[in-house]
């Protein structure tokens, strides 16, 4: 298997079992971004993966259409267009679409996640903030 594993891969993440996903199956939530608030994002988070691997495990929410939707309507323009409903439950990235943008982009046909069940967006939102600390300065 061809799997992008994050430090945690086998273990743990914040009390929450890492589990290995296909990437195709996960469905990234916002565009990829070249720019982040002023800075050049998603080549240095690319590169980054290439030398480092990946830190953490994307935080990925299973969830139903109308959970989705109900999301689409508080972020609006900030998120992609919901994909239609196929009947089951989708696989969101609610942290780390460009993580999943790269992974997709170098071949990797799976990626290590943490799910959070029953639609938790605000859980996963919330845990971004751990992600995102060791990189202030460096890629926001």
């Amino acid at each position: 298997m061809n799997i992008l594993k994050s430090h945690y891969h086998g273990d743990k993440w914040n009390n929450i079992e890492v589990s290995v996903l296909p990437v195709k199956d996960l469905w990234a939530s916002v565009p990829r971004a070249e720019i982040h608030k002023g800075k050049e994002f998603f080549k240095p988070v690319m590169k980054d993966i290439k030398e480092n691997g990946l830190h953490f495990p994307l935080l990925v929410v299973n969830s139903s259409h109308a959970q989705l939707v109900a999301q689409k309507k508080k972020y609006k323009a900030k998120m992609l267009a919901v994909p239609p409903d196929n009947g089951k439950n989708l696989y969101v990235v609610w942290g780390g679409s460009n993580r999943w943008h790269a992974a997709n982009d170098l071949g990797f046909e799976y990626v290590d996640c943490v799910v959070f069940n029953n639609g938790e967006f605000d859980s996963a939102r919330g845990m971004q903030i751990l992600h995102r600390k060791p990189y202030q300065g460096r890629f926001y």
